[in-house]
């Protein structure tokens, strides 16, 4: 089955319903937690499930991702945490962001609280159309490379310039 890549910007209501679509559909999840309190209030939630494990991740510094099996449990954690309250207001225990994945494919991505992004295939997205989600106001996107473009390999010594490059523009030297 092919995924289609969607941005999604609606209500709350339409999001709570795509967010128990794919929580219906999905077996695994990933939440990522920067580093400080601010915007990883439910980290400690999210360690103390059970069958979980966490390990940094190279998006950001100081960040980790925690994933596993969608239990229970981590289901109903999501629907606490997972989207913003029905006033559209941010809280200290939102989840900053998350995935929802089944077997290797990722099928919803919420990243920055309220960049919704839906992989979906044609029969999904009928059956969200069913449920009156307007699939139509949301805008398709590709991960493949336009036709005619030829991606080039990077090797590891141009990785470490790329690298070095960005750190010499964006990180301050101490003297």
């Amino acid at each position: 089955m092919s995924r289609t890549g969607f941005l999604v910007k609606h209500t709350p209501q339409v999001h709570q319903s795509i967010l128990d679509f794919y929580l219906q559909k999905a077996n695994s999840f990933r939440a990522y937690f920067p580093a400080g309190e601010e915007l990883s209030g439910s980290r400690p939630d999210f360690l103390a499930l059970e069958g979980v494990f966490a390990q940094p991740w190279s998006g950001m510094v100081g960040c980790i991702v925690v994933e596993g099996t969608l239990t229970p449990a981590v289901r109903a954690l999501i629907l606490e945490r997972g989207n913003f309250d029905e006033d559209g207001c941010y809280h200290p225990l939102q989840l900053w962001s998350y995935e929802l994945a089944n077997e290797t494919e990722v099928l919803l991505r919420v990243g920055d609280f309220s960049v919704w992004t839906v992989f979906a295939t044609l029969s999904e997205l009928k059956s969200l159309e069913k449920q009156k989600i307007p699939i139509s106001e949301w805008q398709e996107f590709s991960l493949e490379p336009e036709e005619g473009v030829t991606l080039l390999p990077i090797d590891e010594s141009d990785l470490r310039q790329i690298t070095q490059a960005i750190e010499e523009a964006f990180i301050p030297k101490h003297e």
